[in-house]
């Protein structure tokens, strides 16, 4: 215990002339380390590299305070834990921090508005917050991200294998290929493209919806709204199976020679068409937002 809080203590600096506390916390670490980082944050910039330690720097407000430390406290560490505590909201703003953590590391945040942009990271992500905003770029073998109202933005430099991203009103942008996600949003705007879906599932309320990329061969893509906009810009070259339906709202198709149809009782349209060979299936609803189908 007296280790752990010579630590923790030597984690603060003394106040510079701007009132700011710096943060300089450097351990040997495991490459597949768990680390958790939440409270009142301001920003943080998390970076993968290739190093077998962690280093947690930047400043706090004055007033506010870092707590945590090492679960061992002996060799390289295999989890670390740190909570930011801070006087007022005004605080919180100021209290800004990056991580650097090996490459495969597994890293958790949660915070309140806050911005948390991701890099180089090839493990795992699991990032919450209310406000602010969340950018990640890079790998990550799994992606998980809870946002209330902040915007997140995702630019797959490969494959994620699982991403799970959920928003209240923030929009959510997808840029790379993934082998199992999925994007919901309540009435956030869900912008997907340039990359590959193996499977994939997207799902707002009154958000609209808007697809860009490729479905793989044999995949599956589900696309599911109650009153938002669809609209899938297919490659041309795509071979999928599409079915398609909207309750009260209008199906429009400029994909394939095959029209829509009326549904029954005189309101909404369904559509069932195909490309090229059997490949991806494709499954549209919607309650009473218009589905548009066209060509990249």
């Amino acid at each position: 215990m007296r280790t752990l809080l010579l630590v923790v203590a030597g984690a603060l600096i003394p106040m510079d002339v701007r009132g700011q506390q710096k943060v300089d916390i450097h351990r040997a670490a495991t490459s597949a380390v768990s680390v958790r980082l939440n409270g009142a944050l301001g920003s943080v910039r998390v970076i993968g590299w290739d190093r077998d330690s962690i280093a947690l720097t930047g400043a706090l407000a004055s007033g506010s305070r870092l707590d945590g430390g090492p679960y061992n406290v002996q060799g390289p560490v295999t989890g670390m834990k740190f909570y930011v505590e801070a006087t007022d909201e005004a605080s919180q703003r100021n209290n800004k921090l990056e991580l650097r953590v090996p490459r495969n590391a597994r890293v958790w945040i949660k915070a309140g508005s806050a911005d948390i942009d991701a890099s180089a990271v090839t493990g795992g992500l699991d990032l919450n917050i209310v406000g602010g905003s969340v950018r990640v770029s890079g790998k990550p073998r799994e992606l998980i991200v809870e946002s209330m109202d902040g915007s997140v933005t995702v630019s797959a430099g490969g494959t994620v294998e699982y991403g799970r991203i959920k928003t209240a009103t923030g929009d959510i942008v997808w840029q790379g290929s993934g082998d199992d996600v999925t994007m919901t949003s309540i009435s956030g705007a869900i912008r997907a493209g340039e990359g590959t879906i193996q499977r994939g599932r997207f799902e707002s309320i009154t958000g609209p919806i808007t697809f860009a990329g490729d479905i793989a061969r044999g995949g599956d893509a589900r696309f599911d709204t109650h009153s938002g906009a669809i609209e899938l810009r297919l490659s041309p070259q795509a071979n999928v199976e599409i079915d398609a339906a909207s309750i009260t709202g209008t199906i429009e198709n400029t994909f394939t020679p095959r029209r829509p149809m009326v549904g029954g009782g005189g309101g909404g349209m369904e559509l069932t068409t195909s490309s090229g060979t059997p490949g991806a299936r494709v499954q549209v609803r919607s309650f009473k937002g218009n589905v548009r189908l066209t060509s990249q």
